[in-house]
């Protein structure tokens, strides 16, 4: 077996022009340097939130976040075209530069500011990766591409690995502040490898123009529109936010039960850094193995149906369970799946969409309706806590169980259009 998947690996990279390769190898390093930077402003928000305002102010966080992803998609959708892409990443970046260096000096001077990074550190991330993956798609041949995107996850896996690892490591020797000034290399990095893949790209032949995407639709609202056409679209955004949502709930639970583990921050940072490295291991063979094996076993439509259905099983366990080290093993089993395996079979859902639809579209649903998800969930979480004396634990995990059925639901549509595209389009992808 696995001496087959090497030599269809050295096939297909001996099938891309020296301009891809190059750009290829570009495109990794950003996604390395892109998931070591979040690891590790991860592991500090997470924590600073914590001592700042404990769990309990997790779920207006999450609301407010929603106001803020509007104003960052609407002000990305409306400028991409004619900022172009190097321009927006670099304001992007920059940002994030400014943010966690006076963070690294003054979260303890203000009170507001671990608010504030927490809002910001899971907007960076999926704004960086939502300008990654649009260069991607339009760059591509994806019907012969079989490993690409499991490759570049798992470079990003990598990249995850080694942020929580120097987390792990020098999170309470730096204190859990200063450890954001250790994300200012990632920074350049990605500014670097960004730029020289778009200067690669301008040699490679049958891609996409991304300077020609139309300007008529270039606000949240346009993004929208092209969704509410597309059946196709609308239910990709719903097992999204099914993932997100559920996601969000198993966060909640999380630090609720880690609050309670760990009392002190910086400790409680380094436990952070090694949960997640560790999930991140895992993610790494799920990334560069583990989805190429599902897909090609069991087809993109089974990949998509397992993924609710494994975590049903995780779900009905923590019910029986409800302990700190069984919801470290589901909520680590979430993240592991929705950070390699459900990342690339949902990109690869957007391979026989239009260019405007993967960039703009997209970037309702991976940007706006991620965070959107987050503050659903908050609502749930408020409201189960308000109109119930039942313990919220309890109710969180049975709502999750709901939401994993619906989601099972969605791709069994889902696919049916999936399938219309792939014709529409005279794509050879399974």
């Amino acid at each position: 077996m696995f001496k087959k998947i090497a030599k269809t690996l050295l096939d297909e990279y001996n099938s891309y022009s020296k301009f891809e390769k190059l750009f290829i190898l570009f495109v990794m390093i950003c996604s390395f340097c892109i998931t070591a930077e979040a690891a590790i402003t991860r592991a500090s928000a997470n924590s600073v939130f914590l001592s700042a305002y404990t769990a309990k102010l997790f779920p207006t966080a999450w609301l407010v976040s929603v106001i803020l992803n509007f104003a960052i998609v609407t002000f990305y959708n409306k400028f991409l075209p004619k900022m172009g892409c190097v321009r927006m990443l670099i304001l992007s970046v920059s940002i994030a530069l400014l943010m966690n260096t006076f963070s690294a000096f003054y979260l303890k001077q203000f009170h507001f500011l671990p608010f504030i990074l927490y809002l910001w550190k899971d907007i960076f991330v999926i704004l960086m990766f939502q300008q990654l993956w649009s260069v991607i798609h339009a760059t591509m041949n994806i019907a012969r591409a079989k490993y690409l995107y499991g490759i570049v996850f798992g470079m990003g896996g990598l990249g995850s690995v080694a942020g929580s690892l120097m987390t792990g490591f020098f999170a309470v020797h730096l204190g859990s502040e200063k450890l954001l000034l250790t994300t200012l290399p990632f920074y350049f990095l990605i500014i670097i490898s960004y730029c020289v893949a778009l200067h690669v790209r301008s040699s490679v032949t049958d891609k996409q123009n991304i300077d020609g995407m139309s300007r008529d639709t270039t606000d949240v609202l346009g993004g929208m529109k092209l969704i509410r056409k597309s059946t196709f679209l609308k239910f990709i955004l719903i097992i999204v936010l099914a993932m997100q949502v559920s996601s969000t709930i198993l966060d909640y639970q999380f630090s609720s039960y880690l609050e309670k583990a760990f009392s002190i921050q910086d400790l409680r940072t380094a436990f952070l850094g090694k949960f997640f490295g560790l999930v991140n291991t895992i993610n790494i063979f799920l990334q560069f193995i583990g989805s190429y094996l599902l897909v090609r076993v069991i087809g993109l439509e089974r990949s998509h149906l397992a993924i609710p259905i494994i975590l049903t099983i995780y779900g009905i366990g923590f019910l029986l369970f409800p302990t700190f080290p069984f919801i470290c093993l589901y909520f680590a089993n979430i993240k592991a799946l929705d950070y390699s395996i459900f990342g690339i079979i949902k990109e690869m859902l957007y391979i026989p969409l239009k260019v405007d639809e993967k960039f703009k579209a997209k970037a309702i649903i991976d940007v706006f309706a991620y965070r959107t998800a987050k503050a659903c969930a908050s609502l749930i979480i408020i409201l189960l806590g308000l109109i119930t004396s039942i313990e919220l634990n309890t109710l969180l995990s049975w709502g999750v169980l709901v939401i994993f059925f619906a989601w099972m639901i969605s791709v069994l549509v889902l696919f049916k259009h999936y399938y219309k595209e792939v014709d529409r389009q005279h794509l050879n992808w399974a």
